[in-house]
């Protein structure tokens, strides 16, 4: 019985500076403030799922060094468990510079999770899965083979393909094996220009949407997000949000996309609460809603 989202990326360490502005090359600015806590791609999706009470397994490496434990530690507190644990390297971790009008930058130090193995999903029953999430970080790591002979044996599972900003390093042989896996695809307005090379969104998700034969969504900030479907395509407002920063917006998204779709919404009613809550998720200061901020948030809307 096909009951769970298979949640696939990584877990890590997310230091996260507040600064007026990006410096200069070889100038020094002042931080306002900073704190750490766990992101990574998969775990904001995750974080998600759980607040929805939807099955799923997060399958993001725990490594073995200082920045595994503390995101080991700060998993249990949250309410997850990784299914894979590995004493070879440690976590990677992010510096995510804020700025003041929200919008972030990442300086990324990869670690574990970009290197999947094979004997890894040799641990999953495939049959429990009737879904995927999988990152562009992680596809575009040597690990990304692994992922892909794992979801190319298991075809009945539907995939969900965030390819994030690394959209273009991941090689062109992985960028069309993930597309014959027709991926529901999830990218932002800059990533659906540049890798098809058109001017609209409405170009660009054309032209996603005829390579997968599948939905495409396309994120465009407080304007909402662009869902192309069947050969048509429109775009689905947003609320209102007072942004605080917008780490995690896109992956909040898109595991409120998933989750819904698990309860058979369909895909409009699906991006039309993804919009809610990534909407509730650039309100608050990193990558995570807690209970209550999301009850009231989603559920009592």
């Amino acid at each position: 019985m096909r009951e769970k989202c298979l949640v696939i990326g990584a877990a890590m360490l997310d230091m996260i500076m507040e600064i007026e502005r990006l410096p200069r090359s070889g100038e020094d600015v002042y931080a306002r403030n900073q704190c750490m806590t766990v992101g990574g791609c998969a775990y904001n999706a995750a974080d998600i799922l759980k607040h929805f009470r939807a099955a799923y397994t997060l399958f993001a490496p725990i490594g073995t060094g200082m920045y595994a434990g503390f995101i080991e530690a700060e998993l249990k507190k949250s309410g997850h468990i990784s299914a894979i644990k590995s004493d070879e390297m440690d976590n990677g971790y992010s510096l995510c510079l804020v700025e003041a009008d929200g919008e972030r930058t990442f300086l990324t130090l990869p670690g574990i999770e970009c290197r999947f193995e094979k004997k890894w999903f040799d641990r999953l029953n495939a049959e429990d899965y009737h879904s995927a999430y999988v990152s562009g970080y992680e596809l575009e790591g040597e690990g990304g083979e692994a992922i892909l002979d794992f979801l190319e044996a298991n075809p009945e599972i539907c995939v969900y393909y965030a390819p994030g900003p690394r959209i273009l390093h991941v090689s062109e042989e992985k960028r069309k094996r993930m597309r014959s896996l027709s991926p529901v695809l999830h990218l932002n307005e800059m990533e659906a220009l540049s890798c098809t090379g058109k001017t609209t969104i409405q170009e660009a998700a054309a032209v996603l949407g005829q390579q997968t034969g599948q939905a495409v969504i396309v994120t465009l900030g407080g304007e909402g997000a662009y869902l192309q479907e069947q050969g048509e395509g429109r775009v689905i407002p947003s609320v209102k949000a007072d942004v605080v920063d917008t780490i995690g917006a896109g992956d909040s998204h898109i595991g409120a996309v998933m989750a819904m779709r698990a309860m058979g919404k369909d895909f409009e009613t699906a991006v039309r609460t993804a919009n809610r809550v990534s909407a509730l998720v650039v309100g608050v200061k990193g990558p995570t809603l807690t209970t209550e901020e999301f009850e009231k948030g989603v559920l009592e809307k």
